[in-house]
């Protein structure tokens, strides 16, 4: 059994489609969603995600958002998502070793928050990118 899914960043609809499951971590950890699960609300965390549809599994990584499943459609509504296949490990890697050295060396002009986002960002492609 299949269920409806759409994805929705600030650039616009991302992805509709037919699924089977998907497994996505909340800010309460990793959830897998399944054809009729309940309604539920819950904020996204940055992670690795995947798809799966027709036997065959999809990974990406997000970055952070809403997720809302009803009536047997899942609504998410993300800050960011990229496919797994998609990720240069050299540029995540550049990223995240040059947040670590913002957050480690921080000066009057360093904006820490900025900083924290990055490097989550960086390892959470870092991350997804090993399942490919």
């Amino acid at each position: 059994m299949s269920f409806q899914l759409e994805i929705v960043t600030p650039k616009g609809l991302f992805l509709k489609q037919e699924i089977d499951a998907i497994n996505i971590k909340t800010i309460t950890g990793y959830r897998t969603i399944l054809d009729g699960h309940t309604n539920l609300l819950a904020v996204l965390d940055y992670a690795p995600m995947h798809i799966i549809y027709n036997n065959k599994t999809t990974y990406y990584a997000i970055h952070g958002g809403l997720l809302r499943m009803e009536n047997n459609v899942l609504h998410l509504v993300l800050g960011a998502i990229e496919r797994a296949d998609q990720i240069d490990l050299k540029r995540a890697e550049d990223s995240k070793m040059r947040a670590e050295t913002r957050l480690s060396k921080p000066d009057e002009n360093t904006d820490l928050k900025r900083a924290e986002l990055a490097l989550k960002r960086a390892a959470t492609r870092i991350e997804t990118i090993k399942y490919i």
